[in-house]
């Protein structure tokens, strides 16, 4: 081998092993005995670190020589390697493992599984918009008349984001495909609403169907979709009928993956989801995988698939970044998207909304010390930030000053919960209250494990929330545990990203059941899938929440691959009074100006390159 196997990572390891096994495999089949040759392994470790990043392919520009000409003929030789099909259609010999795509720029080699995926997703949308526009019928017309009146600010008659909204409105009604963007505020859900209103003007029947990647996403666009209906009763009321008979599912995309239709079958290409109209929410979070499963269930011909989301956040955790890709300047669906660019929430007086602002705008000009001066404490206006630089310890102690006014209040709300419990009253209202402020604080941090990651945070918070109830420090269940769910558990409605509270049974207050507040759903602790604590959870799994008050906790080595732009929006935008940042000088440098870049060939293949 090329290269010392101690100074490689374990998954350059686990990849050479793989590369090697291959090889191995090839020889014995051609009955040949060859050494493996430096460029698998070279193209191995490459395809590792790729894949580390979350890309879908290795990708080198054309002026570059990462595989040469005799080493890409030995691969092929081997059938270990295989060009593009020409038409981009053709099937591939399941056996050979690695697609090399020469492009007109950059050349890009592939997983097999990652190329037909891609190969896949882009082959569906393209599908679905070569469909014929649709033709807005003068019930649809009345409807957006109407609708172009609402107001946000009765004081106002001049409202840009109005006019900004109505657009997208418009345009999406006449398409099969449409991509609604635009950060938190920007009135993605009252586009929808408006969508719906126009739609259900012209047929109440219509199959709608709602969705989201994780089920805290998919709790959250049903609540905003019914608090734009309940604001604005006269404009949806058509929606909030539909809302009201329960006649609007939301579903996480695994869930309508894997829920039968009325013969009892399985959505497939064959027999495709039957729904006249999908809106996808935090798109963002889908990767490529979850997508063409997504698009294979969909018939583009009947139905219209409206995704929403904030392309400037966190691309999804496996491979791809569907969102970004598609959403492409100048790409192949232009004339598919709108971008929502005028935010209700982070108005000139938020200082959350400038924070977000300044860090997804930053150029090379940018100064971490005039940063740091303008962000460190800043309240005037309708909500505050605050940056804080890492001291000593392994919890920082100005962490834990932050924490403790937001946990009292939270033990507060437990003791009055868990005090009428005692006299047999299982009071509704003091349990609301309790998941209101659970709801209310959360920590946010970019890494699970070290100084300040998710697992310390969590262990600080239950030690003082078992102190608190009274129980042994090892109790896994305990009153008040917050609990996120880890994994997608259908048979028994609940799926990743779900957060609840661990409560005691009313009948039996030495059994505990976990409450999912959002839903109002109860589930034995002994029924639960795989699952964490969660009164700090990576930035990654906040994707699709909001908190009043949120601490955003950046690494404390700014060579750490986590500090990077998206994430650090992404933790910021989920503050809707307050974000506190905790970092290091140069960790908060690099958050604001390392980008995450993922290769894929997505917008190319869209554009039937």
């Amino acid at each position: 081998m090329a290269d010392n196997q101690t100074e490689l990572s374990p998954i350059q390891l686990a990849y050479r092993a793989i590369g090697l096994s291959l090889w191995r495999t090839r020889e014995r089949a051609l009955g040949t005995n060859e050494n493996a040759p430096d460029c698998l392994f070279r193209l191995m470790d490459a395809l590792a670190l790729a894949d580390e990043k979350g890309s879908v392919c290795l990708q080198w520009d054309k002026t570059e020589d990462f595989l040469s000409r005799e080493e890409i003929e030995l691969l092929t030789q081997k059938r270990l390697l295989a060009q593009k099909p020409q038409t981009g259609l053709e099937n591939i010999d399941p056996e050979i493992p690695f697609i090399l795509d020469i492009g007109q720029k950059v050349n890009r080699l592939y997983l097999q599984r990652h190329f037909e995926q891609e190969r896949d997703v882009a082959a569906k949308i393209l599908a679905f918009t070569q469909q014929d526009s649709f033709n807005l019928p003068p019930a649809v017309g009345q409807t957006l008349k109407h609708l172009d009146t609402l107001r946000y600010n009765e004081s106002s008659d001049d409202d840009p984001s109005r006019t900004e909204q109505q657009g997208a409105v418009g345009q999406a009604l006449k398409k099969h495909f449409f991509i609604i963007t635009g950060g938190p505020g920007t009135g993605k859900t009252t586009v929808v609403a408006k969508l719906l209103e126009c739609l259900l003007a012209q047929d109440a029947s219509l199959k709608v169907a709602l969705a989201a990647p994780t089920g805290k996403a998919t709790s959250r666009i049903m609540q905003s979709l019914m608090g734009s209906c309940q604001r604005f009763p006269t404009f949806f009321g058509r929606v909030l009928k539909r809302i009201q008979e329960e006649t609007l599912p939301a579903r996480t995309i695994h869930k309508w993956l894997l829920t039968r239709n009325i013969k009892g079958v399985m959505p497939s290409e064959k027999d495709p989801l039957d729904i006249d109209v999908m809106i996808v929410d935090e798109a963002s979070m889908i990767d490529l995988r979850l997508a063409q499963r997504l698009l294979k269930v969909i018939d583009p011909k009947r139905t219209r698939l409206i995704l929403l989301g904030d392309k400037y956040q966190l691309s999804a955790v496996g491979p791809g970044s569907v969102l970004a890709d598609l959403t492409t300047e100048d790409g192949a669906l232009a004339n598919n998207m709108a971008e929502l660019t005028i935010s209700h929430r982070f108005t000139s007086d938020s200082n959350v909304g400038r924070l977000a602002q300044a860090i997804k705008s930053a150029t090379s000009s940018f100064k971490c010390e005039n940063f740091i001066k303008e962000f460190r404490k800043a309240e005037d206006g309708k909500d505050k930030v605050g940056i804080r630089l890492y001291r000593t310890g392994y919890v920082d102690p100005s962490l834990i000053s932050w924490i403790r006014p937001h946990i009292k209040s939270y033990l507060q709300a437990l003791d009055d919960y868990l005090r009428d419990l005692e006299n047999l009253i299982a009071d509704e209202n003091l349990l609301k209250k309790l998941w209101d402020e659970a709801e209310r604080f959360r920590i946010l941090a970019a890494q699970r494990e070290g100084a300040n990651g998710v697992n310390a945070i969590n262990r600080l918070m239950e030690s003082i929330v078992r102190e608190h109830v009274g129980v042994e420090e090892n109790s896994l269940f305990y009153p008040g545990r917050l609990v996120i769910i880890r994994k997608n558990t259908p048979v028994l409605d609940v799926y990743n990203g779900d957060v609840g509270i661990v409560i005691p049974q009313a009948d039996d207050t030495a059994r505990y059941d976990l409450y999912i507040g959002d839903r109002h759903k109860r589930i034995p602790v002994g029924l639960l899938p795989e699952h964490d604590t969660a009164y700090a959870m990576t930035i990654h799994q906040s994707q699709g929440s909001q908190f009043e008050h949120v601490a955003v906790l950046l690494p404390v080595a700014d060579d750490n691959p986590l500090c990077c732009r998206e994430l650090f929006y992404t933790g910021v935008t989920r503050a809707q009074k307050e974000a506190a940042v905790f970092g290091t000088f140069k960790s908060i440098e690099a958050s604001v100006l390392r980008t995450t870049e993922r290769a894929s060939g997505l917008a190319d293949r869209l554009r039937g390159q």
